[in-house]
């Protein structure tokens, strides 16, 4: 039986333009219905996932925010935080400066965000999530980080004007410090702190609702979803999903734009999939 069902956004419950289909939502409704916890496993932030949970999907779940940074209940209670250490996002800043990529360093609300100085629009993948403040030097970085209560859990790094160049050598320089370093797109990548992913918020999870790992559905695309995909007892591949999460997964779906999760969850539904 499957007790817990968990999702990434981009590249899997998200069709192209980061819409959730009627299909897709409908399926996450029944698993629901019938039980199953639901649990939105992302790189995106708090505010986000809330806000889909709430409005889009209208199920209780479970929020493993920030690649597992960050994990909340369905009542709105965190499990847990691990913040990146800021000397680590001091030297990150550092190299993005010097590689001349974007910065974008994310609390639970907020975003960091550093541009070359040629570059002057906000094209994130979490741009609408909370309050971006822009930072220009060392020096606002470090004021920042030393604010009252400031924590930032995952930093991402990406390429501005098809500098191939500065973000492949600013990925090689960041993959030298102790985080979880991963990439989430062709010149997008995520930091986190050592052993934060979203295998490991999920383990929270499941000691919060005293299930195991082993009757979890998980769906994920790339590489930040890797360890879920390969951790849970089923774990599905998107069928846009890169070779590696294909390797280590249950099975594969169609892709995003083909209602993927839905296809499997109606099976489920439907008890169809000997589980």
């Amino acid at each position: 039986m499957i007790s817990l069902v968990g999702t990434d956004l981009d590249g899997t419950l998200f069709n192209e333009h980061s819409q959730v289909s009627v299909a897709n939502r409908q399926a996450i409704q029944q698993m629901s219905a019938q039980g199953a916890k639901i649990a939105i496993c992302s790189g995106r932030t708090l505010p986000t996932v809330d806000a889909l949970l709430r409005d889009t999907l209208q199920v209780p779940g479970y929020r493993v925010c920030l690649n597992g940074a960050v994990v909340y209940d369905p009542n709105n209670q965190p499990l847990a935080a691990t913040p990146v250490a800021n000397e680590l996002l001091i030297a990150a800043f550092k190299i993005a400066q010097h590689w001349q990529v974007r910065l974008c360093i994310c609390s639970l609300d907020q975003m960091l965000v550093y541009e070359p100085k040629e570059l002057k629009t906000l094209a994130t993948r979490d741009q609408p999530d909370g309050q971006n403040r822009q930072i220009t030097s060392l020096t606002e970085l470090e004021q920042a980080l030393t604010q009252p209560n400031a924590k930032f859990y995952k930093f991402t790094i990406n390429m501005t004007h098809h500098n191939v160049l500065g973000v492949r050598q600013a990925a090689k320089a960041i993959q030298q410090l102790p985080l979880h370093f991963v990439r989430s797109g062709r010149f997008f990548y995520e930091a986190t702190a050592p052993g934060v992913d979203k295998s490991a918020g999920l383990a929270n999870v499941a000691a919060h609702a005293n299930l195991e790992m082993a009757d979890f559905m998980c769906f994920g695309d790339y590489e930040n979803d890797l360890e879920m995909i390969r951790d849970v007892g089923y774990g599905v591949a998107m069928a846009n999903a890169i070779p590696s999460v294909k390797q280590v997964a249950w099975r594969e779906t169609a892709d995003h734009d083909r209602d993927g999760v839905a296809q499997v969850l109606q099976q489920v539904v439907a008890q169809h999939l000997a589980i």
